[in-house]
């Protein structure tokens, strides 16, 4: 199915997992009040057996994902998860630089019903924690390394708004084209690795994906 502009490319798998390149524009799931093939139907088909998500991208986020191949082995990683034994790294393109150039951000993060996440004071929400640093300045903004403790719903989009430093082409958490630099179709969020210690062998994976745009790659140095 290589051809196949639905098919799914995947970056590693043995017999329990596999790690999946998530295109855009793409539902990792079922969603209420949307219709359409999911990843995880498209995935099911193109091996020929039921797969099960295991953590989710939103939907405009490409990169690395973690799929199991059974219930038994979604539930093993879904306890790695759960002790942040899983070590997820994204890249982003944000219009500002964050100051400081890396840091810790902690919070808690609550959903409005206007379906935006945001940063909320007291016992409500949940704790998110982000780590950050920048990777490279850019004419406009910087390429910005995020390294997820946890994985709330737009966790990384709503920290980073919380900076000052919206993601590009997310007008969702208040960038806007007249900030300057790219205009993408999407907001610049790729998930560029997972590493996690296999529950059952105990061996080490590490699964890189780069992405889909120059503008989240490191410029090569002279």
């Amino acid at each position: 199915m290589a051809g196949d502009p639905e098919s799914i490319r995947v970056l590693f798998e043995d017999e329990r997992v596999l790690v999946v390149d998530k295109p855009p524009r793409m539902l990792v799931v079922d969603a209420p009040g949307r219709s359409g093939p999911t990843l995880i139907d498209l995935l099911s088909k193109q091996l020929g057996e039921p797969v099960y998500p295991v953590h989710r991208l939103d939907e405009d986020t490409t990169g690395a994902l973690l799929v199991a191949r059974s219930p038994e082995s979604r539930a093993r990683l879904d306890e790695l998860l759960r002790h942040r034994l899983v070590e997820r790294v994204y890249h982003a393109r944000t219009a500002r630089v964050p100051s400081p150039l890396a840091g810790r951000i902690e919070s808690r993060l609550e959903e409005g019903r206007d379906g935006v996440v945001r940063c909320v004071r007291g016992r409500r929400g949940k704790t998110a924690i982000t780590n950050y640093r920048v990777l490279e300045r850019r004419a406009v903004g910087a390429l910005v390394e995020c390294r997820l403790e946890t994985g709330r719903r737009n966790q990384i989009r709503a920290h980073l708004a919380e900076l000052g430093c919206p993601i590009i082409g997310d007008r969702k958490y208040g960038w806007r084209a007249t900030d300057g630099g790219p205009k993408p179709s999407r907001p610049l969020l790729h998930a560029f690795s997972l590493a996690f210690d296999d529950p059952e062998s105990g061996r080490r994976v590490f699964v890189e994906s780069p992405a889909p745009e120059p503008e989240l790659r490191l410029e090569p140095s002279n």
